[in-house]
Order: structure tokens, then sequence, then C-alpha cells
């Protein structure tokens, strides 16, 4: 398993590298009916349940073409967006959208709040020198990293980032990650991979 070390990240989050709303997993989901229609490229596949569930929770919605596109890559931002949803870090988002965590996010007022959320409770970080990135692909290590950090802050206590995260995934989420084949961990995760492994990490209850 190839896992090349990303020298500049830290850690961040997410989807189409573009400074207007994204159709996938940002913003205002209102227009999107979730309870009626889901794209038809993930109908009948194994994609359906985890998109279907995500959709439903408001957390993503389809792309504008009304498909989900599971092959293409995500943002740092939208990935931001999706973290801070599903894990009910979006109380108050119009106070932490003031903070000004990072001076590289103009064009980005729809993620803004939902990053500073997340940077707020130290679940994400930025690239330093107050740079977050937002429009960066989110790789495979930064997407477990933040889900590990978001289940249990204290889980990785030691070791080289991003070994040390990959190490703990492989050991305790291994059905999280095992049949997403994932042999380059600083690649950009796909659509398809985020929406799985953030949906097996979610509690089914609520």
């Amino acid at each position: 398993m190839i896992r090349k070390k990303i020298t500049v990240l830290a850690l961040s989050t997410i989807m189409i590298v573009s400074s207007a709303m994204p159709a996938f997993a940002a913003g205002d989901t209102s227009t999107w009916n979730s309870g009626n229609i889901y794209p038809q490229d993930v109908m009948n596949t194994e994609l359906l349940t985890p998109v279907k569930y995500l959709m439903d929770k408001k957390i993503i919605t389809g792309d504008t073409d009304g498909l989900f596109h599971p092959e293409k890559s995500i943002t740092r931002a939208e990935f931001a967006t999706m973290m801070a949803k599903a894990t009910n870090r979006t109380n108050e988002l119009e106070v932490v959208a003031k903070q000004n965590y990072y001076d590289d996010l103009a064009g980005y007022d729809w993620a803004k709040g939902y990053i500073n959320a997340c940077t707020k409770d130290s679940l994400i970080q930025g690239l330093g020198n107050q740079k977050f990135a937002p429009g960066k692909e989110v790789s495979y290590a930064e997407v477990i990293t933040i889900i590990i950090r978001s289940k249990n802050p204290s889980a990785v206590g030691s070791g080289t980032w991003p070994d040390n995260y990959i190490q703990y995934a492989q050991m305790y989420m291994n059905s999280m990650i095992a049949d997403r084949n994932i042999t380059d961990w600083s690649a950009p995760a796909t659509k398809g991979d985020v929406a799985t492994m953030l949906y097996r990490s979610m509690p089914k209850s609520s």
C-alpha cells in the first residue's frame, strides 16, 4: 500500500472547484426534493443507500444535472460543509461565519460558517498562514482523519500524520474502508467513496 505523505496539508475539508454554490454537499438544499427523486447514476448500485441517507439528512444534494457523479472529486470547502452538517455543528453559523480563521475564503460565503465551525471545534485545520485552500481537492487521508476526529478527538495521540491515522483506520475502522480499495491515501477522494465512508461512520438511530 502506498502511503505517500502530504507535506503541506495539516487537515481540512470539500466537491467541484468553484467559488459559486456547488450542487453537492453545500449550502441550500431546499430545492432538492430527495423524497421524490434520487440521482439516476446511483440507482440500483451500492451507492443508493449512502447517497439516499445523506440526501434525506440534507447533508448533500445531487449535481445541477440531477446526477451524482460518484467518480468526481470534492473540495475541502464541500467536505467541511458535509462534516459540519453530519456532526451537528450547524448552530450559530452566522456567528462563527464572522470569525476570520482564514484569509482565502473570498467567494466561499456559503461554506465559511461550516468551515469555521469545524475549525473552532478542532475538527479540521488549515494549511498554515491563515490559508485553508477551500477549492483544493480533499484527499483520502484528510477524509479519514476528519472522520476519526469527529468520532473521537483523542483516538490518535502519537505518530506522524497521515500514517498514524491510516493505521488507526485500518486497525479499528476496517469495516468502513476495506472495500474502498484505497491504495494512494494522498489521492483526491471520490464523491462515491466519501459518501460511503461518511454514511458508515454516522449513527443510524435517528
